[in-house]
């Protein structure tokens, strides 16, 4: 359990485990869509395989990654779920402090969609983006953000997956760093396709 924790107690590895519940995938779109170098991106996955949380098969040249069989959705939705109520104890706590979580809410993205005047980002990958999407939102995968030239006259929102979606946390942060007007819609893709608020 300590091993299996220890794996699960890194962001990269987390990220990468995130992009693996799609299906399999290769060394190098993992780390195209994870923004993460393909040397460290090969490191975290043979510390995975090691782990037994992730299995491999070749293919031709390329070495495809999968979750490992057995429950590790199960897994991952239980430590989702454990730590979106530990968010939500720690905002609780913090509200007189803080006045309140600095995420939009559904009902708030959709106030602010009406009104206009900002830029949606979805910093998933092209294929995430392609496969749906939250209306008029624009594709920007975080690991081109860099390139990217942002209108001054809009406040950007970014999303992602869903509420523990580690992209656009650290989306938001590079775009704060450049002294940007930007939030994070934390629900991400997965909330507002399923309505809640």
């Amino acid at each position: 359990m300590s091993e299996i924790a220890n794996m699960l107690g890194n962001e990269s590895r987390l990220i990468l485990l995130q992009l693996l519940a799609e299906g399999e995938k290769s060394v190098e779109t993992l780390s195209i869509e994870s923004g993460i170098p393909v040397a460290n991106t090969s490191q975290h996955l043979q510390a995975l395989k090691k782990a037994n949380l992730v299995i491999t098969r070749r293919d031709g040249k390329r070495i495809l990654y999968r979750w490992e069989l057995g429950p590790m959705k199960e897994l991952f939705l239980a430590l989702e779920k454990f730590a979106i109520y530990s968010t939500a104890q720690d905002d609780h706590s913090n509200l007189k402090s803080k006045g309140r979580n600095s995420d939009l809410s559904t009902s708030e993205l959709q106030k602010k969609m009406k009104k206009g005047g900002i830029l949606l980002i979805d910093v998933r990958s092209k294929e995430e983006y392609k496969k749906g999407h939250i209306p008029e939102a624009v594709n920007i995968p975080y690991n081109e953000l860099e390139t990217y030239k942002f209108p001054k006259n809009k406040e950007l929102i970014v999303y992602c997956r869903g509420p523990l979606c580690l992209l656009s946390v650290n989306a938001l942060n590079f775009l704060k760093a450049r002294e940007l007007s930007v939030t994070r819609y934390g629900g991400g893709y997965r909330n507002w396709e399923s309505g809640d608020i």
